[in-house]
């Protein structure tokens, strides 16, 4: 990882009053734990005035972008240090035990929060180094012709934040599946991917098999946009360029865009709405109307919005990604208060829905919410 993307990896300044907010009260903590940590030391009292003024201060400057890995490695320092005085008050007020007297000793010095903080970490980048599969099994009366298959594959952010050995391991599980249709649900690059992964990852997708095709629509990472590209505004593919590697590796883009499948299946894919804004795609009632509504209708669409329209114009299933099930704690709190649906299966009215938590994630090189994963659906 670039090393300025350890305060940057994107910011939005809508963000600000929460960092502000994160930076002040983690800020006093620190000043206080530290002037604790410090109590008995050996250094001047100059030294240690220096110490506590200086490291509240980074902690706060570290807090102010709670998008770049500085504040989540603050955030995660702060609540393990939290947890290391709620170990102390429980050793002093509970169970105090002489196989325990190291506690107190390990408390003062911070010993006992870094090897929470290790533990938070490690089990982090364990999370995003390890893919699963997640299989779901629905009916209806719609298909004539058996069962199907669909594989729904989002969020890689290729050549990022996961090994890339990871992800070609996952697509030969895949070819072992023997899907009917794959399905690469967006952002699948991202902004800082280059030309060469971007190219890689596409011509390793497109060596899946499958009996009725790989399909693709568009996530908000994979064109690369320029608000948020954090070090030079520059693109390392254009649009074209992008187009073209999707294409001529056999799979097929829906953009705004449906497909009949053995006239069993309706695939529509949606343009992605652009952070939740519907950037004049077209809408789905008018995509819809012109379906078959006999027949079994899934909705691609990366973002996991407008399920409930969704529904009532005919879907039977919906896909989406985008969210990586919250990827880090306590992300994935303010997304479900806010209303989103983070990761799993729903139901709304008659139509069922998928979020999956993707392959990868993106930014932070670690996960502890959700499953990095591959979708398997079967509809019978």
């Amino acid at each position: 990882m670039n090393p300025i993307h350890f305060f940057t990896l994107g910011y939005y300044p809508e963000y600000l009053f929460i960092g502000i907010i994160w930076g002040i009260i983690i800020g006093f903590y620190t000043h206080f734990r530290v002037k604790y940590a410090l109590n008995n030391s050996k250094l001047s009292k100059n030294k240690k005035l220096i110490i506590n003024f200086i490291i509240p201060i980074l902690a706060f400057i570290c807090c102010l972008n709670i998008w770049s890995n500085a504040a989540i490695l603050t955030l995660y320092l702060f609540l393990s240090s939290i947890l290391a005085d709620v170990i102390r008050i429980i050793w002093k007020y509970l169970i105090k035990d002489k196989y325990l007297n190291f506690i107190p000793q390990y408390h003062e010095k911070g010993i006992l929060a870094l090897v929470i903080f290790a533990i938070i970490i490690i089990s982090g980048v364990y999370g995003m180094n390890h893919i699963e599969l997640t299989e779901y099994n629905l009916t209806t009366d719609k298909i004539n012709n058996g069962s199907y298959s669909i594989v729904w594959v989002s969020d890689i952010h290729y050549g990022t934040v996961q090994n890339p050995q990871l992800v070609k391991e996952s697509i030969s599980k895949i070819n072992d599946l023997k899907p009917d249709i794959v399905v690469l649900g967006g952002d699948i690059v991202d902004e800082r991917t280059t030309k060469e992964d971007m190219n890689e990852i596409f011509k390793e997708l497109g060596k899946i098999n499958s009996t009725y095709g790989t399909y693709y629509i568009f996530g908000n990472h994979d064109t690369q946009p320029d608000s948020i590209d954090y070090e030079n505004g520059n693109r390392t593919f254009s649009d074209r360029e992008l187009n073209k590697s999707i294409i001529n590796n056999g799979i097929k883009i829906l953009n705004d865009e449906k497909t009949s499948i053995n006239d069993d299946i309706v695939l529509v894919g949606r343009s992605d709405a652009q952070w939740e804004g519907e950037n004049n795609r077209i809408d789905i009632g008018k995509i819809l109307n012109e379906s078959d509504l006999s027949q079994y209708v899934v909705v691609l669409d990366h973002q996991p919005i407008k399920y409930e329209e969704n529904s009532q114009q005919g879907a039977d299933l919906q896909l989406s990604g985008h969210t990586h099930g919250g990827q880090l704690f306590p992300y994935s709190i303010f997304e479900r208060l806010t209303g989103h649906l983070v990761y799993g299966e729903f139901h709304f009215g008659k139509m069922e829905m998928i979020v999956s938590s993707g392959l990868t994630g993106w930014g932070w090189p670690m996960r502890n919410e959700a499953k990095c994963e591959y979708v398997l659906i079967n509809i019978n």
